[in-house]
């Protein structure tokens, strides 16, 4: 019998304790594929997909339209019959939610926003992007062309304010068809001309994006991303462990780090290493992706802030690079120069660009037993 996995709700940035289910991918008791998209979940910055932990019969817990906690339970992938689905799971934070409805609720036409927001613009708004709204008095329809309006659409949309630059009206500014071919197929971009921020609104940014003070964001970046990033390169084999689990880094025992090896920049903390894990030089383990100002406030890519874990006795080899999002399954091998951007089963080898499994392992039989596979 299959034991049930549950997928929760990942935590995808730093400042959300809570999510919206969108919709769900598939249907009540489908059959799904461990890494297959299952759920789409909004968060402040972006909307997001989360993929099923396992393989087998899926059932839903919370429905599209629920507000769920980080770590709650969305789904349990090998839980019961099909027919028969549980109740869902209700915490002190869905329980005043609307489970069963079909789409967020529109923005409110009360003294905090202006009037008429309810009927212009798209239906679905960030929770952030609808405090600006209120805050600025801004208009939902100049935002009639994006179907999920965030925080960062705000933003930009008051810079240009700012600068003089008007909005892109909804009903006069449609896309022109690309060209067939050729370097002019690239439109110009709606978002109007890029400006540069300098590193002050480059530091505002970032300390947004953690909801910390100025101070505690330069402090963060001097002692563990700084100092702490660069004694790690220099300190001997029984420090270098020391120095990342100061950083932030969650360790198990007997692991070995080599001094070229990037454990994350910027989120440390959001590392998970077993025990006797083997992180080669020149390995990259990244959990977040932070594209220029640009791509962001033009919604051509979001900020990703994903957890890496890498199992009891996994294997990184020169020079890999491990994605944010991914798990690294126990005993697990990731090749010299592999880009592991999906998560690696356990006892597997995989290579390549991105990392496809060329290898499966078999583990010594315990005594008086079969062979373990992964």
């Amino acid at each position: 019998m299959t034991t049930p996995a549950e997928i929760r709700v990942p935590r995808e940035t730093v400042n959300d304790d809570t999510v919206r289910v969108v919709r769900w991918l598939v249907a009540d008791g489908a059959e799904v594929r461990q890494g297959m998209p299952v759920v789409e979940l909004e968060t402040s910055k972006s909307v997001i997909d989360v993929e099923s932990v396992a393989a087998g019969r899926i059932r839903i817990v919370q429905a599209a339209g629920a507000t769920v906690p980080v770590g709650e339970v969305l789904g349990i992938v090998g839980a019961a019959a099909v027919g028969t689905p549980p109740a869902p799971v209700v915490s002190a934070t869905t329980r005043q939610a609307a489970p069963s409805a079909p789409s967020p609720t529109p923005l409110p036409t009360t003294a905090a926003a202006p009037a008429g927001v309810a009927a212009a613009g798209p239906s679905s708004f960030s929770a952030k992007a609808r405090t600006l709204l209120a805050e600025h008095g801004i208009d939902a329809a100049v935002f009639a062309h994006l179907p999920l309006v965030r925080e960062a659409d705000v933003i930009a949309h008051l810079e240009r304010f700012e600068a003089g630059a008007a909005a892109p009206p909804a009903a006069t500014a449609p896309l022109a068809p690309l060209p067939a071919s050729g370097p002019a197929a690239v439109p110009a971009p709606a978002a109007g001309p890029w400006k540069p921020k300098g590193l002050l609104g480059d530091a505002a940014r970032s300390s947004a994006d953690r909801n910390v003070s100025l101070v505690a964001l330069v402090w963060n970046y001097f002692w563990r991303n700084w100092l702490l990033g660069n004694l790690v390169r220099l300190a001997p084999r029984g420090v270098i462990n020391v120095l990342h689990r100061w950083r932030g880094v969650r360790m198990g025992a007997d692991c070995f780090i080599d001094p070229a090896a990037i454990l994350e920049t910027a989120y440390p903390e959001n590392i998970t290493l077993g025990d006797d894990v083997r992180v080669t030089a020149g390995a990259i383990i990244m959990t977040h992706i932070k594209p220029p100002h640009y791509l962001r406030d033009a919604g051509h890519v979001p900020v990703v802030l994903k957890p890496v874990v890498l199992e009891d006795h996994c294997f990184i080899g020169v020079n890999a690079v491990v994605m944010p999002g991914v798990t690294v399954g126990r005993a697990a091998v990731v090749a010299s120069g592999a880009v592991v951007t999906t998560n690696v089963p356990a006892l597997t080898m995989v290579a390549g660009n991105p990392a496809k499994i060329v290898k499966r392992f078999v583990d010594a039989p315990a005594a008086g037993g079969p062979p373990h596979h992964g």
